[in-house]
């Protein structure tokens, strides 16, 4: 856990799981050579699955809800541990459907919802793909949302409060959603998968296997990155070193993620 603020806007850093891949599966045409030094000992990339917790006055949004207890999952220690009891988040969004990010929303033994206070934002775009192309863990996490009436779908630009705006980043699923965060003279921004990793941070024409669509996924990546280069956002990225919070920043021609 690890809390940095964005004006008056408060973001925590709440780490799920950190888990391990072989390089030439997610990168699976890429030449990675130049980028050993992002690599484990086996060749493995090395990925933090986290999720956000941002405070903008009365309203407490948890960005993403984690791998969940079949990962063993530290999602709900983690909150604990920053002084949040899942009853007093008032929003959850999802920044796309992928079951590494809805894993916390029921409870296995009882069906019920694990933020009980909270309005599940769900971007419109996954829900029509999932419910014409459906996984295990959309059946089990995300679909029974909607009977049990916690469930807001969104699309487009979305401002949930004056400081805090959703906006469309697709390409790694399509309605992969992001969050932009303004107040006062401060920028911020949670990324979800936009950017996997610290290899494709620095080469965003690398594809990785994950994106639903590469050539779209490659476009998001490129501008969200050159954006937040050019306003110097504080970034909270899903599978970035954990805690997942820093920086893209550039020098010369050379970019690379900058942990805070």
């Amino acid at each position: 856990m690890k809390r940095t603020t964005v004006g008056n806007v408060e973001i925590t850093a709440l780490v799920d799981t950190i888990e391990a891949y072989p390089a030439s599966t997610v990168y699976p045409n890429a030449d990675l050579s130049r980028y050993t030094r992002h690599l484990d000992a086996e060749g493995r990339v090395p990925l933090n699955f986290g999720s956000f917790l941002v405070r903008d006055g009365a309203l407490l949004l948890l960005v993403d809800t984690g791998w969940g207890p079949e990962h063993n999952g530290r999602l709900l220690a983690e909150l604990a541990e920053a002084g949040v009891k899942p009853s007093q988040v008032t929003h959850i969004l999802f920044t796309h459907l992928h079951g590494d990010h809805t894993g916390w929303n029921l409870d296995r033994a009882t069906g019920k919802v694990r933020f009980p206070g909270a309005r599940f934002l769900v971007p419109k775009l996954d829900w029509d793909h999932y419910l014409a192309n459906p996984n295990a863990s959309f059946e089990r996490d995300v679909r029974p949302l909607e009977a049990l009436g916690v469930m807001e779908l969104v699309e487009g630009e979305r401002a949930l409060s004056a400081a805090l705006t959703a906006i469309p980043t697709p390409g790694h699923t399509p309605g992969h959603t992001s969050l932009v965060i303004t107040s006062g003279q401060e920028r911020g921004f949670i990324l979800g998968d936009v950017v996997i990793s610290a290899v494709d941070a620095e080469d965003p024409e690398m594809d990785s296997v994950f994106d639903w669509d590469s050539g779209v996924a490659r476009e998001t990546r490129r501008k969200t990155v050159e954006r937040l280069i050019a306003d110097g956002s504080i970034v909270g990225a899903s599978h970035l070193p954990a805690p997942g919070l820093g920086r893209f920043v550039r020098e010369g021609r050379r970019q690379w993620w900058q942990a805070l």
